[in-house]
């Protein structure tokens, strides 16, 4: 039987970090889940609030309670709406999890968990694609997990990653265009002698998505994206 829009649970969202990201989160679970009937695809809530402020920024200055205080908001908010799950669309406020109140916790779907659950076994290896926030609080290094992974995660040099941050990521937030960042992720795959990434960051989602239009033949192994991943999850929950 065919599970009614009625009946099925909503998914939150928090994000506006930044805005296009989000959207671009959830486009992605249509693209995944809508069949034939509009009615039998995902419901999700998105929370989009671009005023969180920087997360880099913040973190480095030491004002993370101000970064928490609105993301229990946000969450405080789709929970009272309906939603028992949520994905945080922004890699480096992860560094926050551990400090949200008790009771939700439980509610957030890490996107770390789901990057360390889908890693593909060795040999093969992947370049981390993150904000300078996330390497710098090092989210990837702290995870439970990251000792049985370490060997499948490449980092980049702190040039590399300074270049990820300024020409990859904080251009994609305001000019999604893929056209001019293709020759900075192909050159950096060939510096680290890699093919696939891992997309650290949601900005990156977009990217991916562009890189995988762009580049059909590569098929759907040339990164770990764990937005993508979420998408298809909530696909089969509809079935």
């Amino acid at each position: 039987m065919t599970t009614t829009r009625q009946q099925r649970t909503p998914f939150g969202v928090v994000g506006g970090m930044g805005p296009l990201a989000s959207a671009e989160f959830v486009k992605t679970i249509y693209e995944c889940s809508l069949r034939e009937r509009e009615q039998d695809s995902a419901v999700v809530y998105l929370h989009s609030d671009p005023t969180f402020p920087d997360r880099t920024e913040a973190f480095l200055a030491g004002d993370e309670d101000v970064v928490l205080a609105k993301l229990v908001e946000a969450l405080r908010g789709l929970r009272a709406a309906g939603a028992p799950r949520a994905a945080v669309c922004c890699m480096t406020i992860h560094h926050l999890l551990p400090r949200l109140p008790e009771d939700l916790k439980g509610m957030v779907v890490s996107l770390l968990d789901v990057i360390f659950d889908h890693l593909p076994p060795a040999p093969r290896k992947h370049l981390l694609l993150c904000s300078s926030g996330t390497r710098r609080f090092r989210l990837f290094e702290t995870h439970p997990r990251w000792q049985e992974a370490r060997d499948r995660i490449v980092m980049p040099d702190e040039a590399d990653q300074h270049r990820i941050h300024r020409d990859l990521i904080y251009p994609m937030k305001t000019n999604p265009d893929m056209r001019e960042r293709v020759p900075l992720l192909e050159s950096l795959l060939t510096k680290y002698g890699v093919d696939s990434f891992v997309v650290g960051c949601s900005e990156i989602h977009m990217l991916a998505k562009q890189y995988r239009a762009h580049s059909p033949a590569r098929g759907d192994s040339f990164c770990v994206d764990p937005f993508a991943i979420l998408a298809e999850d909530l696909a089969e929950e509809c079935l």
